[in-house]
């Protein structure tokens, strides 16, 4: 049994040669979201975040023999703990991984966690502007302070209470639906008076080609890539 290490568009499409060779494989995912995804492309999903001895398990389990790991380029603590888990279970292990375009940037600031984005964003003075979605905006709005926060977010009632309760008003918040385009997304980026977005590296299908054009056409100072993996 093959563990496909999900979380990228790319994993989908691996999954669906594995599927089209009938080849048995288990896809993990870390998010609701991802598993709906995943439901298109796997029969067989897993919905968790691995630990050393949660992995580990799950591979005594399942009878893993085979770790294809296809998460993301940023996501460093997945793919160590998977190379560790195939060297200890002594098994391959194989990394699928898109190409790094964005690390010649200068503009660019790469992080590998929420933590380390906050680290940085306490020494740039100015606002910022988080299309991470609202699931992580409260945790930013306790350690960075609210005030300064701009938030994309789907337009729910649950999304909206929980972003009053994490302190923010109407005037920092975008409630809409993508897709966005290039020339919306500047306008949503220079009406907050942005200085920095922080933005997931989640392929085409999250959008990210629309928001890479303005750091060098705009006054944006840096681009930070998040990935909790």
């Amino acid at each position: 049994m093959i563990l496909l290490l999900g979380g990228t568009t790319e994993s989908l499409a691996v999954a669906d040669e594995l599927t089209k060779h009938k080849v048995p494989f288990v896809l993990s995912v870390i998010s609701d979201y991802g598993a709906e995804l995943a439901r298109r492309h796997a029969k067989n999903i897993v919905e968790t975040t691995f630990t050393d001895e949660s992995l580990l398990s799950f591979c005594h389990d399942n009878q893993i023999s085979f770790i294809l790991d296809a998460t993301h380029p940023f996501a460093r603590v997945i793919s160590q703990l998977a190379m560790d888990k195939a060297n200890e279970l002594q098994i391959p292990y194989l990394r699928y991984e898109r190409q790094n375009i964005y690390s010649k940037n200068a503009k660019l600031k790469m992080v590998d966690s929420l933590e380390e984005a906050c680290e940085y964003l306490r020494t740039v003075k100015g606002n910022v502007y988080l299309s991470t979605g609202s699931k992580t905006a409260p945790e930013y709005a306790e350690k960075l302070g609210v005030d300064r926060l701009h938030v994309r977010v789907l337009p729910t009632t649950r999304v909206m209470e929980n972003l009053t309760a994490a302190g923010f008003i109407a005037s920092q918040i975008d409630a809409i639906q993508g897709p966005f385009t290039v020339a919306l997304n500047y306008e949503l980026f220079k009406r907050a008076n942005s200085v920095v977005v922080v933005t997931k590296e989640s392929g085409r299908q999250g959008g990210i080609q629309e928001k890479l054009p303005h750091v060098n056409n705009y006054k944006f100072r840096v681009l930070l890539f998040v990935d909790r993996n």
